[in-house]
């Protein structure tokens, strides 16, 4: 389990860096505490699915795209097109597991 909280941190840490974000106006954006947020880039802390969902928002991007382990921008869009598709796909399924889950609270 920790290398996905690895990729999950790297992957905020290089999207919020690439839209020159703060940790501050993530954390803003997406609702929770800039320690929280600092613990989640640093691998210290894991995230909660709904906190990767408010993450997610924030950046408008696919919940999955935080976990994919090369979110290297050439490699991205070199093979974007099976990229996405998988993307998709993941995505359907995340977001399938995040409304049964709310349902069952």
């Amino acid at each position: 389990m920790e290398e996905i909280v690895i990729v999950l941190g790297n992957n905020i840490k290089k999207l919020r860096k690439e839209r020159n974000w703060t940790q501050e106006y993530l954390a803003e954006q997406a609702g929770i505490s800039v320690p929280f947020m600092t613990q989640i880039e640093l691998a210290r802390k894991q995230a909660s699915l709904e906190v990767i969902e408010k993450i997610a928002k924030a950046f408008n991007v696919p919940y999955s795209r935080l976990f994919i382990q090369s979110l290297d921008t050439k490699y991205y869009e070199e093979h974007n097109n099976s990229c996405e598709e998988f993307i998709r796909k993941l995505d359907s399924q995340i977001k399938f597991f995040l409304s049964n889950n709310n349902d069952h609270n």
